[in-house]
């Protein structure tokens, strides 16, 4: 297998999916057998440090928001530019 950037993102993609479905099981079980569920163990954290959980919901906030918004496309969006006008306006500037 070929470790590149699109294989890498699936990779993450499919983590990130399996994760979340390993924690929906763990949310099922505990619901089906009186045990502690996530969201008793989110509310203890809070409370013991709640500015560390505040970091954490805006970085989880942020780069769900980046990949799922995508980029700007529509009537309002910047025009596409080549990455070798980008590198000349540097060097002039």
């Amino acid at each position: 297998m070929i470790l590149n950037r699109a294989n890498f993102v699936s990779f993450l993609v499919t983590a990130f999916v399996g994760a979340i479905f390993l924690l929906l099981a763990f949310e099922t079980w505990a619901l089906f057998t009186g045990n502690k569920t996530i969201t008793d163990y989110f509310r203890g954290a809070v409370h013991d440090v709640p500015g560390l959980v505040l970091v954490i919901a805006i970085v989880v906030g942020i780069v769900l928001g980046h990949f799922l918004w995508g980029p700007a496309s529509g009537l309002l969006a910047p025009a596409p530019r080549k990455l070798r006008d980008l590198m000349s306006r540097r060097a002039a500037d």
